[in-house]
């Protein structure tokens, strides 16, 4: 082989291994068709944008999907846009329905529902098989000494005015602005607690008239032995 010939074997050589060495672009595998049976690795640090502004072609980026910059093993969904609209949403396309959205303004969830007003708004059913929530005032105050206990005289009065218990919100109110479970859970338990008191004190007066019964009943079979005795005397004589 002269040299000539040797060049030429080398520099198409070094051609076909960087052909083969090179991974297809993103760009490369969309124009071969909208599916791909290779991977596809992104190795810039913003990731992949995405844009969504139809008005100006999709120019406009305003979405990422990139690696978190404080945690290696996390990708982060990257929400950039300054609308309070905004955010990340699961859609699905066959019922035409929003299965979950992300407000990127606020960080509020929903799920059935776009317009999250809290940390997580479910629109419909939820199963747990434990729910725990952090009430601020557990009623354990009903038991302070300081405590005045309502009497049943006017917790009778109450009732027949307002038709509902004192401290728990009437059905109006929880039609119209629904229901802290654990607040309601902590005022249902100061009634329970409230009931108890009513209880050991009915419980203490019905053990005091009953003391009071027996101290009778004594009285009672005393002077009927005295009786008996003055009886049997006048029988004597």
């Amino acid at each position: 082989m002269n040299s000539k010939s040797a060049f030429t074997f080398f520099i198409c050589g070094i051609f076909a291994l960087n052909v083969h060495a090179q991974t297809p672009n993103l760009q490369a595998v969309t124009d071969v068709g909208n599916t791909t049976t290779k991977s596809i690795s992104i190795w810039n640090k913003d990731g992949l944008n995405i844009g969504v502004d139809a008005s100006t072609g999709y120019t406009t980026v305003s979405h990422f999907l990139r690696p978190s910059p404080t945690e290696t093993r996390t990708l982060r969904f990257d929400c950039t846009s300054t609308t309070t609209t905004g955010g990340w949403e699961f859609y699905n396309a066959v019922q035409a329905r929003s299965v979950m959205f992300i407000k990127q303004s606020t960080g509020f969830v929903g799920i059935g529902t776009t317009d999250p007003k809290a940390k997580l708004a479910v629109n419909g059913d939820i199963y747990a098989k434990k729910v725990r929530v952090t009430p601020d005032d557990w009623p354990d105050f009903v038991f302070e000494s300081a405590y005045e206990l309502p009497s049943l005289q006017e917790l009778e009065r109450f009732i027949a005015e307002h038709k509902h218990l004192p401290g728990i919100p009437s059905a109006k109110e929880v039609s119209e602005q629904g229901l802290d479970l654990g607040q309601n859970q902590a005022k249902l338990l100061q009634k329970i607690e409230e009931m108890t008191l009513y209880l050991i004190e009915q419980h203490k007066k019905f053990v005091a008239q009953e003391e009071t019964i027996k101290a009778q009943d004594k009285q009672f079979a005393a002077q009927e032995e005295r009786l008996k005795e003055l009886e049997k005397r006048i029988d004597q004589k």
